[in-house]
């Protein structure tokens, strides 16, 4: 999707806007079933869609993007030639900590009381994301592994449900590594389980330092890991695998423990459930852990 890079600045480009106001202001009507719209859902990514709809049919807003809540949250088909506006979510901080902002694609000149629309509709709808950022908070309590920080096995459903509708919605794959650790059992049988969760620890962080932004890592249970990757092909896939392995295999700690890794991965394919996709991935590992361990392979 090509998007335009130029910022909207309101001192500086005020000639973007009609010299006289030939839009009308947004209606009574308009702006209720705006907002029983948006009361619809609290979940952020679909908060996102439900607004760029409702923005769709009340304004010239050809796309819309949350990217700094998650990369992938573009709605639309702006193209070149639109011209993007960014505004400010109050309370609201992107996941680099940094001031949360919001970007619109507007494909032609607004008038001036389609500007003040839009800013009464932004902040409508900021209001709205701080309650999905609370709902969201709460629920990363509940689905957080307590040991290592990751995710723990309800987080990693709940973020296999999500990927699985966009990737129906939008036939955009996604890849899943299911990760075990090799001669765990060792370590908790000679140096006690406390070491054990020492390893696990380490173990997390690695993957924490080498998955990218728009990847997410979970503790499954036991010394069993599993990533959902922003990957769509097997090259792409093994090389998120290779650069995983590589990592715990350079740590002296883990070496001297005898721990290394062994990756069984998937790739989604059309129709695939959480029980399909985590299958494949699996069958795949046990394939590994069959033939020698501290390997991969792709179902």
């Amino acid at each position: 999707m090509d998007f335009s890079t130029s910022v909207y600045d309101s001192t500086q480009h005020n000639n973007f806007y009609p010299a006289e106001s030939t839009g009308k202001s947004l209606s009574f009507s308009e702006l209720s079933g705006f907002i029983t719209q948006l009361l619809s859902t609290l979940e952020l990514q679909e908060l996102g869609g439900v607004y760029f709809q409702q923005l769709n049919t009340l304004l010239p807003v050809v796309g819309f993007s949350l990217s700094d809540f998650d990369s992938r949250w573009v709605y639309g088909n702006a193209k070149i030639s639109s011209t993007l506006m960014d505004l400010p979510l109050q309370g609201a901080n992107a996941v680099n900590g940094d001031q949360a902002h919001v970007y619109y694609y507007i494909s032609s000149p607004l008038s001036l009381s389609q500007r003040e629309g839009l800013f009464q509709l932004h902040d409508l709808f900021g209001k709205q994301v701080k309650h999905a950022l609370s709902l969201m908070r709460v629920q990363q309590m509940a689905t957080k592994d307590v040991l290592t920080g990751l995710g723990n096995r309800t987080g990693f459903e709940q973020s296999m449900t999500r990927q699985l509708g966009w990737a129906h919605r939008h036939d955009d794959p996604f890849a899943l590594l299911v990760i075990d650790l090799d001669n765990f059992k060792y370590v908790n049988d000679n140096f006690g389980h406390s070491e054990g969760d020492k390893v696990l620890v380490h173990v997390a962080s690695h993957l924490a330092n080498v998955l990218r932004d728009e990847d997410e890592a979970f503790r499954y249970g036991g010394d069993e890991f599993c990533c959902l990757l922003d990957c769509q092909t097997q090259q792409q896939l093994a090389c998120a695998a290779q650069r995983i392995q590589m990592s715990i295999n350079s740590s002296n700690y883990l070496s001297r423990l005898g721990i290394s890794t062994s990756l069984g991965g998937a790739i989604y394919r059309d129709g695939d459930t959480i029980s399909s996709l985590f299958d494949r991935a699996d069958n795949a590992l046990y394939r590994v852990k069959n033939s020698g361990k501290n390997s991969y392979h792709a179902a």
